[in-house]
C-alpha cells in the first residue's frame, strides 16, 4: 500500500495554556500586601504547590495583566477553609475592590459562598471537598464569567466594573490553602 500526503489541513485549536506556577518557584509571582489585616502572607512552594500557611494576610499576583482569558487551578484547604482568586485585579490597593474575588469559602455570611465573586454574583450553592483538591475552571470574556467547580457550573454571571487587571491568590490568617496546576489560555 503507498500512501502520499497531498496537502495539509491546519486546525486553528486555539492559543496554548500558559502555566502561571511552575511547581518549583515563585517565578511570575508578585507578594501583594493588605490593608486590613495588613500584610503580604507566608507563601512559599512545598511539595509542587503554592502554598499560604496562614502566618498572616495578605495576596500573591501575576506579574502579567490578563484580559479575556480561562484560567484553570486546582486548590485545598480545610471544610473551612476562607480564600480566594482575584480576577482582573489591579497591583495597588485591595484586590477584591480594584478587581473580583472568586470565593473559596463555604461559609460566607452574606451568601457570596465558593464559585461566587464576591459583592457581584452568588454562585449556586456548592461544597468544596475538603482537604482534597478542588478544580476552579474559570471562563472570563468581555462581561461574562462562567465558573466551574470540580465540573459543575456553578455561576454564568455578567458584570461589566473591571475589564483587565492581574490573578492572584488569596491569604487569610489561621488558613492554610494550596493552589497547583495554576494555567491560562488568552483569548
Amino acid at each position: 500500500m503507498r500512501i502520499q500526503i497531498i496537502g495539509l489541513l491546519l486546525i486553528a485549536a486555539g492559543a496554548p495554556a500558559q502555566t502561571l506556577f511552575d511547581g518549583k518557584t515563585l517565578n511570575g509571582w508578585e507578594a501583594r500586601a493588605t490593608s486590613a489585616p495588613p500584610g503580604t502572607g507566608d507563601w512559599k512552594v512545598e511539595a509542587g504547590a503554592l502554598v499560604c500557611g496562614g502566618a498572616g494576610a495578605g495576596w500573591i499576583a501575576t506579574k502579567d495583566t490578563f484580559k479575556d482569558y480561562r484560567l484553570q487551578l486546582e486548590f485545598k484547604g480545610a471544610a473551612t477553609v476562607n480564600s480566594g482568586v482575584f480576577l482582573r485585579s489591579q497591583k495597588q490597593g485591595e484586590p477584591h475592590v480594584t478587581g473580583y474575588e472568586l470565593q473559596i469559602w463555604d461559609m460566607q455570611p452574606a451568601g457570596y459562598l465558593t464559585g461566587s465573586l464576591v459583592g457581584t454574583a452568588k454562585a449556586a450553592p456548592t461544597k468544596i471537598k475538603a482537604d482534597a483538591w478542588n478544580a476552579f475552571d474559570v471562563t472570563v470574556k468581555g462581561d461574562h464569567f462562567v465558573v466551574k467547580l470540580n465540573g459543575k457550573t456553578v455561576l454564568d454571571a455578567k458584570d461589566r466594573k473591571h475589564a483587565e487587571g492581574v490573578i492572584g491568590l488569596q491569604c487569610q490568617p489561621k488558613q492554610r490553602i494550596e493552589f497547583r496546576n495554576i494555567r491560562v489560555t488568552k483569548d
